[in-house]
């Protein structure tokens, strides 16, 4: 699940676009002329969305695969249509099934059925928007980067010497992820925050070991003091800790490196 989520993550456009894919279906199942768009649509994002929880093992194969259900079952009606104009035929009139057919339900549900599907999408979207500020980040901290650890002293948290640390960019009312690689291979992670005085407090998840739930509580918390100079070297002290920390840009190479229509050399990494 981890590696599916860290595949879709790397790439901002290849989120964009599978979440457009899947409003875009709600959206036009939401009209009846459009019902047959939307129910490809979802059939064909929601099949795919279904397998990849399933090879993956994502815990949500349940609801995905009846979405997808759904889906087909929507499209069934416009199948022989959608053959016909493959083939290049007359598709015939649109399938559109109503409840009622009588004059006054179909004059008033002509114009609420839109309007409430209007509402439903432009509210639903200002909401999310709201809840992530529309997408606004802070400015990324002056440490955050990836790092080698050079020497130094062994803290007291973790279970073994320090070797690598990853101070995350993307930062919301202050907070970003860290995580901390150990001598004998253990990762722990958590968020950071930058304070005033060139603090650094880390609040640090359990190490990770075996089957852990995305719901965890902090297990351990550090303040400690930094410093960085003008080769981007970070030092840092507190906790026990007294060690520097190295950019290491091989370990940033693919998130640094730019997009270019230009055929060059491939990099599979």
């Amino acid at each position: 699940m981890g590696l599916l989520w860290r595949f879709m993550a790397f790439s901002p456009g290849v989120q964009a676009l599978a979440g457009l894919a899947e409003v875009a279906a709600a959206a036009f199942l939401l009209f009846r002329r459009t019902a047959w768009l939307g129910a490809l649509l979802a059939a064909v994002d929601m099949t795919v969305v279904f397998v990849l929880n399933l090879t993956f093992d994502v815990p949500v194969k349940q609801l995905s695969g009846i979405m997808a259900l759904a889906g087909i079952i929507l499209l069934i009606p416009n199948v022989p249509r959608l053959c016909r104009f493959l083939v290049g035929k007359t598709t015939g009139p649109t399938v559109a099934r109503q409840i009622s057919t009588h004059r006054i339900f179909v004059a008033i549900t002509r114009w609420t059925g839109p309007l409430l599907a209007i509402a439903m999408l432009g509210g639903s979207g200002a909401v999310l928007g709201n809840m992530s500020d529309w997408a606004r980040f802070d400015e990324p901290s002056e440490i955050a980067g990836i790092y080698t650890v050079s020497g130094g002293s062994r803290p007291n948290f973790g279970d073994s010497q320090l070797t690598q640390a990853a101070f995350g960019q993307l930062t919301k009312a202050g907070t970003a992820a860290v995580g901390l690689r150990y001598e004998d291979g253990s990762l722990q992670r958590g968020t950071y925050s930058v304070a005033d005085g060139n603090e650094v407090t880390m609040k640090l998840y359990p190490q990770q070991k075996g089957s852990q739930g995305l719901d965890r509580d902090y297990e351990d918390e550090a303040t400690l003091t930094y410093s960085t100079d003008e080769s981007g070297n970070v030092r840092l002290t507190g906790q026990g800790l007294v060690t520097t920390l190295t950019p290491d840009p091989e370990r940033r190479y693919l998130f640094d490196r730019d997009f270019s229509w230009e055929p060059r050399v491939p990099i599979n990494r």
